[in-house]
């Protein structure tokens, strides 16, 4: 509801705007009729209004001053002038307070009704950005938005998709690189599933290829549908999504803890190269899980029996991630002879066969190639050669979309391997070697070219999304680009006083 006082100090007139109001948009709540500007001011000083009509002639405080009042203290209100005089003299003083409606007597409905609709129209649009910012910030920040008043945090449904693999913290850049998503704007796709009046938020926090959507709606959602057909829909478009959702509605405070569940239950769940549907259970419930079957070892002696068993095993129509990385771990821990030390190397290497596998088939040739190069360039002469050449291309195109599966068809090596020889040579991975040229790059025209805009250097360094730009500047630098340059110049102005 919009929350309106009127101060008015003819009683007839008064009610009839009163009743003309609430005739025209039941939106609109009188909460106060004021006779004079004092009861006005007193009101809005110990009460909250969305509007205030008010007449410039009033006994005891005039209009503007109630005006006035209302500016001083910042209370965000929308004023409309009431008054008898067509005076230029008046809209200019109520221009400098800030006043955009000014409504003539006598009052005519139709032109009292063009005001109320662009009152509204603003109103709501606020209120939206209001919503959003509250839900963005209990996404990022966990904050549970402002206590008392109106709020919308016990109509909030959560879902959260992952589409491809799932992958840990740490592989950003080369999430980011993939396009999991194809271009798919989700929020879009979602507002176009849902019924009726339904305002739908979508956030990346964890990964580029993840998304936490929160929808508030007027009336509930059957989330298992909503996400099942959402699932289809990128199935059709060849993008393999797995969705969780909580069945219940959530406040706003509870939107950090539940995301955690959902992400987790996804990371449990999750499909190699498929899709599916979870569902947290709701609060309270004990849902007794039966016990899961054992997962199967593979115990080949050989590297070609061990990949025979694993092949046979991915044949499965229903593979989770978790068992697969199981398996990975058993074969490259035993048959790759250079990782000393490097338990770290070995999960980097899992993460990469997912990134870079579309499906449980590609996957396994993945592997299977990856494993005969590393038994062909055990030569250290042939893989520096190899490494300066992929070196020196990257640094060619480092402005373009090279991703290591553009690398690996380039210089014909199978991608997570590709990857992998990469960080040994350079101690960077293909991505994060980009990475580091373009913010270096970035740097240097930051600091050379001060009539570029940041949002230009991004795209003249590779990033054609300024905001994912900012983002991995800062993460790298340690400041925002604008804030870098700001840095950069104020230093130089110190060196060139001596």
């Amino acid at each position: 509801m919009i929350k309106v006082l009127i101060a008015e100090d003819e009683k007839p007139l008064l009610r009839g705007i009163r009743q003309l109001i609430e005739e025209i948009d039941p939106q609109f709540s009188i909460v106060k009729c004021a006779l004079n500007g004092k009861e006005a001011i007193e009101y809005i000083s110990e009460n909250q209004v969305d509007v205030i009509f008010t007449d410039i002639n009033m006994p005891l405080a005039d209009g503007f001053e109630v005006i006035k009042f209302a500016e001083e203290n910042h209370l965000e209100t929308v004023t409309v002038i009431i008054s008898g005089y067509n005076d230029f003299t008046y809209a200019q003083k109520a221009i400098r307070f800030g006043v955009k409606e000014y409504l003539l007597k006598p009052i005519v409905k139709t032109d009292l009704a063009k005001i109320l609709e662009r009152i509204s129209a603003s109103f709501n649009k606020n209120q939206l950005n209001i919503e959003k910012n509250q839900i963005k910030d209990a996404v990022y920040l966990g904050k549970k938005g402002k206590q008392g008043g109106e709020s919308q945090e016990e109509k909030i449904q959560i879902a959260y998709f992952c589409a491809g693999p799932f992958i840990k913290e740490g592989l950003e850049e080369s999430v980011y690189e993939c396009d999991f998503w194809q271009g798919t704007d989700v929020e879009q796709e979602i507002c176009a599933i849902l019924p009726g009046k339904s305002h739908v938020y979508c956030f990346e926090k964890y990964q580029a290829n993840e998304r936490i959507v929160l929808m508030v709606t007027d009336r509930k959602i059957k989330m298992e549908k909503f996400a099942e057909k959402f699932v289809l829909s990128m199935k059709d478009r060849g993008i393999p999504v797995t969705a969780a959702y909580y069945p219940d509605y959530i406040a706003l405070g509870e939107i950090p803890v539940v995301s955690r569940k959902l992400r987790k239950k996804i990371q449990s769940n999750i499909v190699v190269g498929g899709e599916t549907v979870v569902c947290e259970l709701e609060k309270g419930s004990k849902k007794k899980e039966g016990e899961s079957a054992p997962i199967p070892e593979i115990t080949g002696k050989s590297v070609e029996i061990a990949l025979k068993e694993f092949e046979a095993l991915m044949q499965g129509s229903y593979i989770r991630q978790e068992e697969c990385k199981r398996w990975l771990e058993s074969i490259l821990k035993r048959f790759i002879p250079d990782r000393e030390g490097s338990n770290s190397q070995i999960e980097e290497m899992i993460h990469s066969l997912f990134l870079y596998s579309a499906n449980a088939k590609e996957l396994t040739g993945n592997l299977r190639q990856m494993m005969d190069e590393k038994q062909f360039y055990k030569k250290e002469s042939t893989t520096a050669d190899i490494m300066q050449e992929l070196e020196e291309y990257i640094r060619k195109h480092m402005t373009e979309p090279v991703t290591a599966s553009v690398l690996a068809e380039e210089f014909g090596l199978v991608a997570p391997y590709l990857s992998k020889l990469f960080k040994e040579y350079s101690g960077y991975s293909p991505a994060q070697y980009i990475q580091k040229m373009r913010i270096e790059r970035a740097r240097a025209l930051l600091e050379s070219e001060r009539n570029l805009l940041a949002k230009d250097i991004a795209e003249m360094v590779g990033y054609p999304n300024p905001l994912y730009f900012s983002k991995v500047f800062k993460k790298n630098v340690g400041v925002y680009p604008s804030e870098y340059r700001r840095q950069f110049q104020s230093s130089r102005g110190k060196e060139n006083e001596f």
